[in-house]
């Protein structure tokens, strides 16, 4: 039977610098990339992950915009 591997939930520093750095190595990222991204490396930020990037944003951390083409908001770093 496996173990059920167990979610870390990054405190507001920890997750600002992972969403910083892994957009600095990827480039522009979709908020669902971002979050399957994450969820492979068990983590999770500690909002609902768009509302976590749109606090970013405000904070002037990431830049983002809603984009029609890929039906959601993208993210980068300026």
């Amino acid at each position: 039977m496996p173990s059920e591997v167990q979610v870390e939930v990054m405190d507001t520093s920890s997750a600002e610098d992972f969403v910083i750095d892994l957009l600095r190595r990827s480039g522009r990222m979709t908020t669902m990339e971002i979050e399957v991204h994450a969820r492979k490396q068990h983590k999770r930020c500690p909002d609902q992950t768009v509302l976590f990037l749109t606090k970013m944003r405000k904070k002037g951390l990431i830049k983002g915009e809603a984009s029609l083409e890929l039906r959601g908001w993208v993210w980068w770093v300026p």
